[in-house]
């Protein structure tokens, strides 16, 4: 049965990346024992939207009624939900490790982002001419996609994209956007994956030095 429970809360470290934020929704993504689920269900995704600012509570809640009438499309929309957040993280993975991100990953984004295009983006008036809306009524049941897949499109053109990295931590696998004037930036945090690092180095420093006055060559780790 479907509970409305919260999504843990996830540290938006991209504002302005949205489709970033939502491959974040996995911690420890690369480690086999502390890989952490946050979108663990329907109702913790619908909680996550609100968080990152995509849903207001009362779509939220319409959405929400909406899975409680309907589970299995609710179970649909959520699996459909996280193959695309794992999708994007492949092609950006990619993109930072590689510079390029594979044909077949871009021909299935392309299948997400025209499905998206035609049936949510509209053109509104704005001040300075027009601007890009998403006009999905709010008893759709995936509407919160359209901006990530949006997000995501709008990166991919971006003259930024080379800016995207991955965390330097092999177990972390988060994404970013390293702003640093010379792109010397290597974690998705200085307060975590880089503090844990720096300390990790200071103990190897040590090690080395107690070995030199003990005349050890081995390091204990």
């Amino acid at each position: 049965m479907l509970k409305r429970e919260k999504c843990e809360e996830t540290p938006a470290l991209e504002r302005g990346k949205l489709c970033l934020d939502f491959v974040n929704t996995v911690d420890w993504r690369n480690s086999k024992t502390r890989k952490k689920e946050k979108l663990h269900d329907f109702s913790a995704l619908i909680s996550w939207s609100k968080q990152i600012g995509i849903l207001e509570d009362k779509t939220a809640q319409i959405v929400f009624k909406k899975a409680l009438k309907q589970p299995n499309k609710a179970k649909q929309v959520y699996e459909k939900t996280i193959e695309l957040r794992e999708l994007l993280y492949r092609i950006f993975s990619s993109i930072a490790t590689t510079g390029q991100a594979s044909s077949q990953d871009l021909s299935i984004f392309n299948k997400y982002l025209a499905d998206s295009m035609g049936k949510s983006c509209c053109l509104i008036p704005s001040d300075n001419g027009f601007v890009w809306s998403f006009c999905s009524g709010t008893d759709s049941m995936d509407l919160f996609l359209d901006p990530i897949i949006k997000s995501a499109a709008d990166l991919l053109v971006s003259p930024h994209l080379k800016r995207v990295k991955q965390c330097a931590d092999d177990a972390c696998g988060w994404l970013f956007m390293d702003k640093s004037r010379n792109s010397s930036r290597r974690w998705c945090s200085m307060k975590d994956c880089g503090n844990r690092a720096k300390a990790h180095r200071h103990y190897l420093r040590k090690c080395q030095e107690k070995n030199k006055k003990t005349g050890d060559g081995s390091l204990y780790l």
